[in-house]
């Protein structure tokens, strides 16, 4: 799109947004997202008209609100009685406000209009199903575990492609070493592994049997200190101090004038990246990046899993408009307007049957994409907690900058860290 076409649209999401205070639009269906990708703003903002179109009467004012500040305006507009009717939950941030009682429960009305829960993949549709009871229909789910590979740089120094056998500690870190290149003074000017946003060793935590608490859905304990997550975070630590083949993050932004790890992959500067599917789009834009997927390296004890985020719809509670909000959420999580998403590659389906079909399968992205059908059912979402985001990115998160940093390590920070935590937030003596 050009750039008068998105300053054009940008502006018009703009006026939406303040549409969402006038009375004029009273009688519409209000629906707040937190999408950044101008094209699928643009297929919500169709499928929208559609809906209408296919229910006379029916009025729907669509806005968008940045993802970092999505959870604070939800919130602050429910508090002053302003909430939106529909609102767009990521699958990890939903806990936050359904315990703050935000949503309606869709239960009853689910099982009125046959809305059958085994057509969605079970851990998106498990974690908006607290209790058993449905507050939100899933869209999409968006596992952390792929592992993108620069074909060319494989080809160059004769290594064959990753396979899904593949574990960590070996044969990865072998891969990682061969795949180093350096200068004529030494200087390493291709990296073999990177993180696209911070350092992360939560991937290699899950691949390793390990998870953040004792439990996933009802977490009394924090376990970062366990024997496999600090095998887990020592492996990442070693990437990176011990064996060279990982940046740190400073090296991340001083290298070639600052580029993320995602324009560095693109630009051929790390040799492999692991997250999920929504950088596909991105990477398909640079003609000369040869590129595909594989899944996130078994761990040393035969176990596998990844992180994953998803997004879907829930009504809020207090809605004077339910019948017709539901009208939306479910056309929103339904075949149509899922169809027309999954078609630009940037995310996976929640719908399984959407998921399988050539729609999806077919769309652009990496060659190996269907290894994504079968990802879900190893996938964790974060802890069933009110304040985890306080405190993983809050709390964990600066306290382990100075480890990723090389000025400390994971054995120093986190026993004495996670027992500091379970004290401030469990209540663990």
């Amino acid at each position: 799109m050009k750039k008068g076409g998105l300053w054009f649209l940008r502006s018009l999401l703009l006026m939406t947004l303040f549409s969402f205070g006038c009375k004029a639009k009273d009688d519409a269906v209000r629906v707040a997202v937190f999408t950044s990708d101008v094209e699928t703003i643009k297929i919500l903002n169709q499928a929208m008209r559609q809906v209408e179109s296919r229910h006379p009467g029916l009025k729907v004012v669509l806005a968008n609100i940045p993802y970092n500040d999505f959870q604070n305006k939800i919130t602050t507009m429910m508090a002053a009685g302003n909430a939106p009717d529909v609102v767009s939950t990521e699958a990890n941030n939903f806990v936050d406000l359904y315990l703050r009682g935000a949503f309606e429960d869709l239960t009853d009305l689910a099982k009125r209009d046959g809305i059958d829960p085994k057509n969605y993949y079970a851990p998106v549709m498990k974690r908006y199903s607290p209790g058993g009871k449905i507050f939100a229909l899933p869209t999409d789910i968006a596992p952390f575990g792929l592992v993108y590979y620069n074909k060319k740089i494989f080809d160059e120094v004769g290594l064959p492609y990753p396979a899904s056998s593949w574990t960590w500690p070996e044969p990865l870190l072998s891969i990682c070493q061969k795949l180093v290149k350096k200068d004529a003074s030494g200087k390493t000017i291709r990296w073999a592994w990177a993180d696209p946003y911070n350092i992360a060793g939560d991937p290699f935590i899950f691949s390793n049997g390990g998870y953040f608490t004792d439990s996933e859905d009802n977490p009394t304990l924090l376990t970062l200190d366990s024997p496999r997550c600090m095998e887990a975070f020592r492996f990442r630590w070693d990437l990176i101090h011990t064996y060279h083949v990982s940046p740190t993050r400073s090296q991340i932004e001083s290298f070639n004038f600052g580029p993320g790890a995602e324009t560095m992959f693109a630009n051929g500067q790390i040799a492999m990246m692991p997250s999920g599917i929504w950088h596909t789009p991105n990477f398909l834009q640079h003609k000369d990046l040869s590129f595909d997927v594989v899944e996130f390296p078994w761990g040393p004890h035969q176990t596998r899993g990844w992180g994953s985020g998803g997004s879907g719809y829930a009504m809020t509670k207090g809605s004077k408009k339910k019948e017709e909000a539901w009208i939306v959420i479910k056309e929103l999580a339904g075949e149509a307007i899922e169809s027309q998403i999954a078609a630009t590659g940037l995310v996976q389906p929640s719908l399984i049957k959407v998921a399988k079909s050539d729609v999806f399968l077919k769309s652009p992205g990496a060659a190996h994409k269907a290894i994504l059908l079968d990802m879900p059912k190893d996938a964790h979402f974060g802890p069933f907690l009110r304040n985890w985001n306080e405190i993983w990115y809050g709390q964990v998160g600066p306290a382990m900058d100075p480890v990723w940093a090389g000025d400390k390590t994971p054995e120093q920070v986190l026993p004495k860290l996670v027992k500091e935590l379970n004290k401030k937030y469990f209540n663990v003596r």
